[in-house]
């Protein structure tokens, strides 16, 4: 399969296969860009799709997520309340059939903040028929270990949470919590773990609204489950199940029950487990009268679990339920090419590996479906944003890393992928860090140019100069990227019509800048006189840090889809006109 992504023209110019020196041109007068005051559109130019093409489970990709199911309006419909690293909580609304409709996320818990790894947990725990919450906190701030209580001071549709005074509890590091009568005495008790891996049993002596929780002086369960221990807690009929989750991604299941005038627990092997920091959950989601078990991981991946015979035996993956959605990793960067009519998408991440994803339509999942093991054998320092394209009528995958050095890949099989390093291919260029390569063909004439982003925001040009050995020389590209900085951890992608330069480019603060610059009708490019004038096209939208966009333009609409640190993708299509 031969094929370029290289960002074009809107027009889509067959793949490159020689590359000649260019013509020697006179000098000119370099003159840096003019950056104007943003042009406010006049109507809303985007619209966000990706629900329909990327994410069709609604629910945001979230760093250590700790989940909840608590049936919030009393409805009988179990809603997902959600922690994760930035201590903040979240309220996912259940539709009814999670399967066929997206979980819808609500702002609910408005001023409700942990100082980092929020843990969250709803129940009435004074017998009043309204839920507190209570929030286990981690990170490295002073209130790391604790465990604080909300009351809801509003109405259930309308809650406003008051941080109380008392009572707080404390556990070392790292509280995470769950909500349970774990000594059937019809009041909800508190679990909590800690990094360490220890477990805390806190028994409900509450009178009235006066809440009162007391360290229990004889668990029924005692141990060190690994660091950063996640407990959750369910009692079904006269038991009650204690499942905790480690980093290392290990699950323990206990059962509890009533024995005499004391407790009994009993362990079972669970035959399942989570890549890193596995956070479970018990839910009623697909049968009400059966209890599943739900699975998160540091990454935010959530894992179903059909608890099948009723005694957590027999666990299925239910892979539909939470997954119907592409999960990049962190600080993610995606780019597309067209083969022909087929779109295809690559994805690098954090950890340097790359990911090769085909378009096909579907009525029910998403649109793309990954091919596991096309770019098996690639991976870069970090930090990585692949480009396929090809070169000498082979593909050809660019990759930026960490280090800033840029990377080629050539695919040297032939009905199997086969890659092999192309050494110094970019001999001449020098990216200090975070190097976020994007290949183009402005002028259409089957020569490259080059832009990255880096580390310090600014967009540096290069193409080639000649040929040497068999390899391209390069050399920068004087002119219109001189001086041009964004907020940090730049990650540039360009296009043009027959009238425009079009450049918009991502960067650390999670913000989209869009820029424009006018030239003569079907001109070739001169990018020493080109003039970016900033626009507002993207000023709505705000990803999680790190943002990573690319760009095409298909009858006048920009297709731009980016990335973003916690490994969200999101997909706009806006009006060219409005730009």
């Amino acid at each position: 399969m031969l094929s370029s992504c290289a960002t074009q023209k809107e027009t889509v110019y067959p793949p490159i296969e020689k590359v000649e020196s260019p013509e020697k041109k006179p000098s000119e007068i370099v003159r840096r860009p003019d950056v104007i005051k943003p042009i406010a559109p006049k109507i809303e130019p985007c619209e966000e799709t990706t629900e329909r093409s990327i994410n069709r489970t609604g629910i945001e990709t979230m760093s250590f997520m700790r989940i909840n199911f608590f049936d919030i309006d009393g409805k009988g419909l179990q809603d997902m309340i959600v922690g994760n690293k930035s201590g903040y909580v979240y309220l996912y609304k259940n539709g009814g059939d999670p399967v066929k409709h997206p979980w819808r996320s609500v702002v609910y818990f408005e001023g409700v903040k942990a100082g980092a790894f929020s843990s969250p947990a709803l129940g009435d725990l004074d017998g009043d028929g309204r839920a507190e919450l209570i929030v286990g906190t981690g990170g490295f701030s002073s209130d790391s270990g604790k465990v604080f209580f909300f009351r809801n001071e509003g109405t259930v549709q309308r809650p406003t949470w008051k941080k109380m005074a008392s009572p707080v509890l404390s556990i070392g590091n790292d509280a995470a919590v769950t909500i349970v009568d774990y000594d059937f005495d019809g009041k909800p008790d508190i679990i909590a773990c800690n990094s360490e891996g220890k477990i805390f049993f806190f028994k409900n002596v509450s009178e009235g609204n006066d809440l009162k929780f007391v360290k229990d002086p004889s668990p029924p369960i005692r141990g060190n489950f690994g660091m950063y221990a996640v407990p959750s807690a369910k009692k079904i009929g006269d038991r009650v199940m204690l499942v905790i989750g480690n980093s290392m991604g290990k699950l323990f299941m206990f059962e509890i029950r009533k024995n005499g005038s004391g407790l009994s627990a009993k362990q079972f092997k669970v035959g399942i487990s989570a890549k890193a920091f596995a956070s479970p959950a018990f839910a009623s989601l697909l049968d009400k009268g059966r209890t599943d078990l739900i699975v998160a991981d540091g990454d935010g991946m959530i894992s179903y679990y059909e608890n099948l015979k009723g005694d957590f035996s027999s666990l299925r993956q239910k892979e539909d339920l939470f997954n119907n959605r592409i999960l990049a990793g962190p600080v993610c960067s995606p780019t597309i090419c067209y083969i022909g009519n087929k779109a295809y998408m690559v994805i690098g991440n954090m950890d340097g590996t790359l990911r090769f994803f085909e378009n096909n339509k579907s009525d029910q999942g998403i649109a793309w479906t990954e091919k596991r093991g096309y770019l098996s054998g690639i991976k870069v320092k970090g930090f990585s944003r692949g480009i396929l394209t090809s070169w000498e009528g082979k593909e050809m995958l660019i990759t930026g890393q960490g280090s800033g050095t840029l990377r080629a890949f050539i695919n040297a099989g032939n009905k199997k992928p086969a890659w092999k390093e192309k050494v110094s291919f970019f001999q001449g260029i020098k990216i200090k860090g975070h190097s976020t390569p994007a290949i183009f063909d402005l002028d259409g004439d089957g020569k490259w140019q080059l832009i990255s982003g880096a580390a310090d925001g600014g967009i540096y040009a290069y193409r080639i100069k000649g040929m040497k050995k068999g390899l391209p020389v390069w050399e920068q590209i004087e002119g219109a990227f001189d001086g041009m900085r964004v907020s940090g951890f730049s990650v540039p992608s360009i296009v043009r019509d027959d009238k425009a330069v079009y450049l918009i480019v991502g960067q650390q603060d999670g913000r989209i800048s869009t820029f424009k610059a006018d030239i003569v009708d079907n001109a070739p490019v001169n990018y020493r006189s080109l003039r970016f004038v900033e626009t507002d096209l993207l000023a709505n939208v705000r990803m999680h840090e790190h943002s990573s966009p690319f760009v095409l333009l298909n009858n006048g609409v920009f297709d731009i889809i980016s990335g973003d640190y916690n490994g969200n993708l999101r997909h706009f299509l806006c009006k060219k006109s409005l730009m």
